[in-house]
């Protein structure tokens, strides 16, 4: 049973569940917008980048003297520095080689991506110190990733009303998922100087702010199935994805552990994509 959480904690902490869910989502934009080309060597890229961003801003984590803030990811990641460092080097490595398999234009479309998220989180600049920044380019770095980019690789014409509609809505999914991430993080973002909306608004207000916008994502899943942007499978699979989504944001508090919003919010992602992925193969 040890060996079990061992692996189960590489899996969530060493930034590999995350990294599967920047491929779900990606492959859930394939099947919403019908697209032939399954994006897999994209996805592949995308795999590893995130595979390599995330644990490479675990590599300038500062150890806490406050025992308070030593949640369980935080002491998994200062006790396998090494092994962050490995999987770092190995989603780069994964990066460099995938390259050579996507076209030539995916490095125009991620480099300003991949500035961004360096700036994010980068000790000289840390953007993710203004409480908008933040939120806004944590959910417009996931859009653009998994909604923007393989739209434009596969489309003469991007800016269609329904590529538009489900760029709008992976935006607001985004936003709705990342708020809460706000409230588990309140104790360290205090510690780090980083002025966030549950300090701004208080954890309960926080929490309501992230439901309402997962609201607002049924809300744009109903419209685009009556516009007909959406077939029924569709539809259903995003309804049942909205549901899932709003009970998790509505449950998550400063009190849940971290397994919640790692296994469980971050969850939300490779739940979407393992979703509509049963769904093409069952429910054609």
């Amino acid at each position: 049973m040890n060996y079990l959480k061992r692996f189960f904690d590489f899996i969530l902490f060493g930034n590999i569940y995350i990294a599967l869910g920047a491929v779900c989502l990606i492959q859930s934009t394939a099947i919403q917008l019908g697209i032939n080309n399954n994006l897999f060597f994209y996805s592949i890229l995308s795999f590893f980048a995130t595979l390599f961003i995330y644990n490479f801003q675990r590599i300038f984590y500062s150890n806490k003297s406050d025992l308070r803030l030593h949640s369980i990811r935080r002491k998994w990641i200062f006790k396998n520095q090494n092994l962050i460092k490995v999987l770092t080097c190995i989603g780069f490595l994964g990066v460099f080689t995938s390259l050579f398999f996507n076209e030539l234009k995916i490095i125009f479309y991620l480099s300003p991506l991949f500035i961004l998220s360096i700036a994010y989180f980068a000790p000289f600049i840390k953007l993710r110190k203004n409480p908008w920044f933040k939120l806004i380019i944590l959910a417009v770095v996931w859009t653009m990733v998994t909604a923007v980019v393989p739209i434009l690789l596969c489309y003469s014409d991007p800016f269609t009303t329904n590529n538009l509609t489900h760029i709008l809505v992976r935006f607001v999914f985004m936003i709705g998922i990342c708020i809460p991430f706000d409230i588990r993080d309140l104790e360290i973002d205090k510690a780090e100087n980083v002025f966030t909306f549950s300090q701004k608004f208080g954890e309960k207000k926080t929490r309501y702010i992230a439901f309402c916008f997962t609201i607002v994502y049924s809300i744009l899943i109903l419209i685009e199935y009556v516009f007909g942007m959406v077939l029924l499978n569709v539809f259903i699979a995003l309804i049942i994805t909205a549901i899932i989504n709003s009970i998790v944001v509505f449950m998550s508090n400063a009190k849940r552990n971290e397994y919640f919003f790692v296994f469980l919010l971050d969850g939300t992602m490779v739940f979407q994509g393992v979703i509509f992925i049963a769904f093409q193969l069952f429910c054609k």
